[in-house]
């Protein structure tokens, strides 16, 4: 399998988003042992931030860590997936209510551009740009709204709701080409209320695409367990 290189910076936090990425998409299964060695082979660092990253993943709820037994990935249902962005939604509706009157036009010409650039990349088919972009578009408004214990509240969820090794699932492009226009533009109209519940409801729309991309995991895994035995 070849080694996948990262950088210096902060690679106990990267590790630990790739690590993420494929337990929540599935590729790393309930009670499976995440192996020290195999990783760092695997993603090309130290066995040091390897164990910083399944801390990480431990304290998140994702990952295992039992003395002298080391790490399993923990039970992720795609109806957890889904609470976690009906979460999400819930928090970044008053996120966006409260932003509505506080957004500046300066404010609402960047997220624009940036809409435009998320959809220019989506089209272009570089999915990771496009969910950088998609991220500081709702990041941005989020921050407007002054309001930084929510703000605090909704980082908890990112880790789940971010996808940075593999940003794409099959539906997400369709979301970002369509769900933040209308966003933006009850925002221009300063209707807070409007805004909210499009932001909320494009949340969910995302969250029902990673549930159900979840479920079929689930289920393809349920199949290979009740499997009769090769005769």
């Amino acid at each position: 399998m070849p080694s996948e290189k990262i950088g210096r910076e902060k690679v106990g936090e990267v590790v630990a988003a790739r690590i993420r990425d494929r337990i929540i998409a599935g590729e790393f299964v309930e009670g499976e042992p995440l192996r020290l060695v195999a990783l760092s082979e695997r993603l090309g660092v130290s066995t040091t931030p390897i164990r910083e990253a399944l801390a990480i993943l431990e304290r998140q709820g994702l990952v295992n860590g039992e003395t002298n037994r080391g790490f399993t990935v923990a039970k992720l249902s795609s109806r957890d997936i889904s609470d976690v962005y009906r979460l999400a939604g819930f928090i970044q509706k008053i996120l966006a209510e409260r932003a509505a009157s506080l957004l500046s036009d300066h404010d609402l010409d960047g997220l624009d551009l940036l809409d435009a650039q998320m959809r220019e990349a989506t089209a272009a088919g570089d999915t990771r740009l496009a969910s950088d972009n998609n991220h500081r578009i709702h990041r941005a408004i989020g921050l407007a709204a002054d309001s930084p214990l929510l703000v605090r509240f909704l980082r908890e969820t990112t880790p789940f709701t971010v996808r940075r090794n593999d940003p794409n699932l099959p539906g997400w492009a369709d979301q970002r080409m369509e769900g933040h226009g209308v966003i933006l533009r009850a925002l221009r109209m300063r209707d807070g209320v409007l805004a909210g519940e499009l932001m909320e409801s494009h949340l969910l729309a995302s969250g029902a695409i990673a549930a159900g991309h979840a479920n079929s995991a689930e289920g393809d895994l349920q199949s290979i367990t009740n499997a009769e035995p090769a005769r």
